[in-house]
């Protein structure tokens, strides 16, 4: 019989666990089809579930019906009565059940706008472009609410975030391989890149202190490990860490990576169906648990670890 964690839903759970933490949770997914949109929405349906009212924005665009690359089909975003959204202009449906409340600040698609569900609605949303205006945004949507405000995001997009309050789940699964080892590896990875700790210049001896302006790319990375074994390497956030797999490993042994603005990455979920791939759900959450050291959750399959 399926549960979690606590002996409630997975939801529920996952629910608890990140909104504990912070006041604003930011879901972002290791690729596309990780389940973002399925973790995004059943963080909502618990608000729902609680008479809560919440608040909703995006780091980009997300909920629209069909892959702006492939074509294929997508979930949306399904926002309950009282929900407060952020929507640019272009993408508020004329007939949709939607009250503007004010206007925030621009975007590629004209200016967001922030609204309130009138009723059930499928909609997308989104948010303005900068870090400074996703800030004040998340800010004003934490004043407009008496519930916390969930973020839909990426991790390539994640970066004006980094070094704030917010607390972040990541959604992964069988999308990043074809087996429970090969998914719950990719996860460990990601986690360890998010969760590189913070520099504290009073307890590094800051002349073995090598400061990366931009990203650690493959080349750098070589320059750092011929160079820099056993010094301290600081950089901004954690997304400028751009190298992967084997050498990521070397890296990340051979030299104290810090970062001046951390992530507060709290949890994982998984999706255990990409494609024709079938992984065992219960099996998977374990391992990626296992993997990270992290509590992981199927809020689909009601699992937990």
């Amino acid at each position: 019989m399926p549960h979690s964690r606590t002996g409630t839903s997975a939801s529920d759970a996952l629910y608890a666990l990140a909104f504990g933490a912070a006041r604003s949770v930011v879901v972002v997914g290791t690729a596309k089809n990780a389940g973002k949109t399925t973790t995004f929405n059943a963080l909502c349906e618990v608000a729902r579930e609680r008479g809560v009212r919440i608040g909703v924005t995006s780091l980009g665009r997300d909920g629209e019906p069909y892959d702006a690359v492939d074509g294929a089909p997508k979930p949306r975003v399904r926002l309950a009565p009282g929900t407060i959204a952020t929507i640019p202009a272009d993408l508020v449906a004329a007939s949709a059940p939607l009250a503007t409340l004010e206007r925030g600040a621009e975007s590629a698609l004209g200016r967001v706008l922030f609204v309130r569900a009138l009723d059930e609605v499928t909609c997308e949303i989104g948010g303005p472009p900068s870090a400074r205006a996703m800030r004040a945004t998340i800010a004003r949507l934490q004043a407009l609410v008496d519930g916390p405000v969930l973020v839909d995001g990426a991790i390539d997009r994640i970066a004006p975030l980094a070094g704030g309050d917010d607390a972040v789940i990541v959604a992964t699964g069988a999308v990043s391989g074809e087996t429970i080892d090969a998914v719950a590896a990719v996860a460990a990875e990601t986690a360890a890149r998010l969760r590189i700790p913070p520099h504290d210049a009073h307890e590094r001896d800051e002349r073995r202190v090598v400061r990366i302006a931009g990203a650690i790319d493959g080349r750098e990375a070589e320059a750092l490990l011929a160079r820099a074994a056993g010094a301290t390497v600081v950089v901004r956030d954690p997304t400028r860490i751009a190298v992967r797999g084997e050498r990521f490993a070397r890296l990340m042994r051979a030299v104290d990576v810090r970062c001046e603005r951390p992530i507060r990455l709290v949890a994982l979920t998984t999706s255990p169906v990409a494609g024709d791939v079938r992984l065992p759900a219960r099996e998977l959450v374990e391992a990626v648990a296992r993997a990270t050291a992290l509590p992981v959750f199927d809020v689909v399959a009601d699992v937990g670890a």
